[in-house]
C-alpha cells in the first residue's frame, strides 16, 4: 500500500478560490479507473480523502477549507451537495469511516462521484447556470458541450465539477460578498476576525478534524488573497500552524486581475490599501511560511495592475476571474508535482520542495509557466530546446524579473512522452553530435539544458508523462486553434471547431535568485511613502505605528537575503 503522505489545503479569499477551484477540477477530470488496482503517476490521496457518507456510500473529497464571504456562493450549499443535508455535523460525521484502499479499487470508479450514487439538493433551476444543471442530469456529457463559462460565470460555485466534503466550506457572515467593491478591505480586518473566540475555535478545529485523520501529514498548501483582509486572515491562521503543528507550509498569496476599488475610497486610496496588505503579510510569511510563490497576471501591482503577461498560443480575457484564475490553477497543478508522485519518487516531499528554495531565509520564490509548452507536434524534445533563444517561461510573480544567473529553481514539466525525447541511434542524423543526446530521460534533458542556460545555477527537476487536463469546465476557448487535440502545436493546420483540445503539455516553474530582492524593495519603497495614519481604516481595526514601523523594517531585513553574498 503507498503511504499517502497528506497534505492539507487551506483557501482564503474570493480569488483564491476561483483558483482553488480550477485546481480541483483539473485533478478530477484527469482521475484515471484502473479496475485492475494499477496505480498513476500521480497519488491522488495525498490531496484527496477518503470516507463514507451516511448512506454508506463511498466519497473521494479534497483535503480542504476554503474561506468566503456570505454572498459568494450562489446555489451552491454551505454543506456542499454531496453528503445531503439530512447529515449533522454532530461530532463531525460521527458515522463516516474511512475504507481500505483495496476495497475501493473494486468499485467501477473509484476514485470519482457519480450523480446516480449522491444525494443531490437540487435549487431553483433560476440559481443554476446550464453547467451546473447538467450535472445532475447524469444522462449528459458535459465535456462534449460548449457553456459559454467565460461569459456566464459570476462565482467560483458556477464552474465547480469537484463536490465537497462538508467540513470544507467556512462562510465569514461578517461581511457580504460584493463584484463591485472590496467589502473585507484590509489586513487588520483579518488579524481582527480571527482573534473572535468564536471564529478562531471553530476553524482551528476543522484543521484538527482533518490532521488527526491523517496517517501521516507532510504539511500544508495555502492559497490566499493577499490585497484584503483574507490576508490577516492567512497570516493569523499560518501562525496557528506553526505553533500546533509544525509542518511545511507552501503559501500562494494571489492577486485578483481586477482592480476593484475598496469600500468608500477612490482609486489612490485603493491601492494604498493593497500595498500595506502586501507589506503585512510579505512581512509575516517571511516568519511563518516554509516558501512562498505570490502570484499575478499582471507584471506590476502594487500601485496599479498594469502589464498583462503574454503567453503564445494562449489568448484571455485580462479581467476574466474564469479564464486567468485556470492560468494560476494549471501553475500550481504543475509546480506541486514534485511532492504528489507514487512508487519510488514518493519520496519527495512538500518540505523538501520548500528546502529546495529556500536557503538562506530566502523564502520567497517566483513562478514561471509555459502553457502550453511550445513544442510542434512533429519536434523531438531535443531539438525543441536547441531551438529555443527565449527563456522556456513566463513570468508570473508580480514586480519581478527573470533570473539567469546564481538561480535555484524547482522544474515541473508534463506531457511530453519519452518517445519524443530523441531519434534512435540509426535515425538521430545531427542529433547524435548534440551534448544531450546523452540524457535518456525528459527530466534529465531539462537539467541539461537548464544547467547550460543559466550560469552557476542549480535546477530540481520533475516530469510525468500525464499532460495537463483540459477538459471542460477548464475554458478551452483560451487555446489556440494551431494546437492539436493533445496540446502540440502545428503551424501548417488549424483545428476544427469541434475538435477540442483534452490536454496540454505544461512547464512550470519556482525560482530563488537575486532578482527577486528587487521586489521586495519596491514594495517597501511604496509603502515607505504612506503615511499610515491618514490610512483611518487601518488604525479604525486596531493597527499600531509602531506595527507598520516594524513591517517595514522587517521587510528590508528580509531583502537582505538576495544581495549578491549568496552561495549555492
Amino acid at each position: 500500500m503507498i503511504n499517502a503522505r497528506e497534505i492539507l489545503t487551506l483557501q482564503f479569499g474570493n480569488y483564491s478560490n476561483y483558483i482553488g477551484t480550477h485546481w480541483w477540477n483539473i485533478q478530477e477530470s484527469a482521475f484515471s479507473y484502473d479496475c485492475e488496482g494499477g496505480t498513476g503517476e500521480i497519488c491522488h490521496d495525498v490531496l484527496y480523502r477518503q470516507g463514507i457518507n451516511h448512506n454508506k456510500q463511498i466519497t473521494y473529497t479534497p483535503r480542504l477549507l476554503l474561506l468566503d464571504l456570505e454572498g459568494s456562493l450562489k446555489h451552491l450549499p454551505q454543506d456542499g451537495e454531496l453528503y445531503g443535508t439530512s447529515l449533522k455535523r454532530s461530532g463531525d460525521l460521527a458515522d463516516e469511516r474511512f475504507v481500505h484502499q483495496e476495497c475501493v479499487k473494486k468499485l467501477k470508479e473509484d476514485l470519482a462521484w457519480k450523480a446516480s450514487d449522491v444525494e443531490m439538493i437540487v435549487e431553483p433551476e433560476s440559481n443554476k447556470n446550464e453547467f451546473q444543471l447538467d450535472l445532475d442530469k447524469e444522462e449528459l456529457n458535459v465535456y462534449e458541450k460548449d457553456y459559454n463559462l467565460a461569459q456566464n460565470v459570476d462565482s467560483w460555485a458556477d464552474f465547480l465539477y469537484a463536490r465537497y466534503h462538508p467540513r470544507t466550506i467556512h462562510v465569514i457572515k461578517q461581511y457580504n460578498h460584493s463584484n463591485e467593491t472590496q467589502i473585507f478591505d484590509t489586513y487588520s480586518s483579518g488579524v481582527q476576525l480571527w482573534q473572535d473566540d468564536h471564529f478562531e475555535e471553530d476553524y482551528c478545529d476543522r484543521i484538527r478534524q482533518y490532521v488527526e485523520e491523517c496517517d501521516f501529514l507532510q504539511g500544508f498548501q495555502t492559497i490566499c488573497d493577499a490585497f484584503n483582509g483574507f490576508a490577516g486572515l492567512a497570516s493569523q491562521c499560518l501562525e496557528h500552524l506553526n505553533d500546533e503543528y509544525r509542518k511545511a507550509n507552501l503559501v500562494i498569496p494571489v492577486y485578483s486581475p481586477r482592480n476593484i476599488l475598496y469600500e468608500n475610497a477612490d482609486a489612490f486610496m485603493s491601492d494604498s490599501i493593497r500595498v500595506v496588505n502586501s507589506a503585512f503579510l510579505f512581512h509575516r510569511l517571511a516568519e511563518h511560511a516554509s516558501t512562498f510563490i505570490p502570484l499575478s497576471i499582471h507584471g506590476r501591482v502594487w500601485r496599479a495592475l498594469e502589464s498583462v503577461r503574454q503567453l503564445p498560443h494562449l489568448d484571455y480575457i485580462p479581467d476574466n476571474l474564469y479564464q486567468t484564475s485556470a492560468i494560476l490553477a494549471s501553475y500550481l497543478d504543475t509546480i506541486t508535482l514534485k511532492y504528489r508522485l507514487t512508487n519510488a519518487q514518493s519520496i519527495n516531499t512538500i518540505a523538501g520542495f520548500c528546502a529546495d528554495l529556500n536557503n538562506y531565509g530566502r523564502k520567497l520564490a517566483a513562478a514561471g509557466l509555459a502553457i502550453p509548452f511550445p513544442m510542434n507536434f512533429d519536434d523531438d524534445l531535443i531539438d525543441c530546446l536547441d531551438k529555443f533563444e527565449e527563456p522556456l517561461f513566463t513570468q508570473f510573480t508580480p514586480n519581478c524579473n527573470i533570473g539567469t544567473n546564481y538561480v535555484v529553481q524547482s522544474v515541473s514539466v508534463r506531457g511530453i512522452p519519452i518517445q519524443r525525447l530523441k531519434r534512435p541511434p540509426q535515425q538521430a542524423k545531427e542529433q547524435i553530435h548534440m551534448p544531450a543526446y546523452r540524457c535518456q530521460s525528459v527530466s534529465e534533458m531539462f537539467q541539461f539544458y537548464l544547467q547550460c542556460v543559466n550560469h552557476s545555477s542549480l535546477a530540481h527537476v520533475t516530469s510525468v508523462k500525464a499532460a495537463l487536463s483540459t477538459r471542460v469546465p477548464f475554458p478551452i476557448e483560451m487555446l489556440d486553434r494551431r494546437l492539436t487535440t493533445s496540446g502540440f502545436i502545428n503551424i501548417f493546420k488549424k483545428r476544427n471547431l469541434e475538435e477540442k483540445v483534452q490536454s496540454v503539455t505544461c512547464l512550470a516553474i519556482a525560482q530563488s535568485s537575486n532578482e527577486i530582492g528587487d521586489m521586495l524593495e519596491s514594495l517597501y519603497k511604496e509603502a515607505k511613502r504612506l503615511k499610515i495614519s491618514k490610512l483611518v481604516r487601518f488604525k479604525a481595526a486596531g493597527l499600531e505605528e509602531d506595527d507598520y514601523e516594524e513591517t517595514l523594517e522587517g521587510l528590508l531585513l528580509f531583502k537582505d537575503n538576495y544581495e549578491d553574498n549568496y552561495e549555492l
